[in-house]
């Protein structure tokens, strides 16, 4: 029998603390990823929409979009998926072309790599292991 849905997921939020543990995280990695996507979108000259609420909608149609992908498929194909329709979300939303897109989802990757290397050194806790 084919199960198309992640049970594994869904078992994780058993009580009422747990959902709102998820929430109050889910909110602080949202605004840190608009801020990301907010300066990278500083960069390109001709993005439009670059005020923070629209980036800040733009960040959650992002992460709705990766969550439903990645809640009933995974591996590969779903972060191709993903990125496809990420690039065209803001593409879209933000007037920047698809290889404008591309440029700025690896810029926001950049500075998110920059930032966590800086609280590495600064705090002195390892907090991506590239190897």
């Amino acid at each position: 029998m084919l199960f198309v849905f992640n049970e594994d997921w869904a078992e994780t939020f058993a009580t009422l603390e747990d959902i709102m543990w998820f929430l109050v995280f889910y909110l602080f990695f949202l605004v840190i990823m608009t801020i990301f996507l907010k300066l990278a979108l500083g960069i390109i000259s001709k993005a439009k929409n670059t005020s923070f609420g629209q980036v800040f909608l733009t960040s959650f149609l992002l992460t709705i979009v990766y969550a439903i992908v990645f809640l009933f498929l995974g591996g590969w194909i779903a972060w191709l998926i993903v990125l496809i329709l990420a690039w065209l979300i803001i593409s879209a939303r933000h007037h920047t072309g698809f290889l404008g897109a591309i440029v700025i989802t690896v810029l926001a990757f950049i500075f998110f790599i920059i930032v966590v290397i800086l609280i590495e050194l600064i705090v002195g806790v390892t907090i991506i292991v590239l190897i």
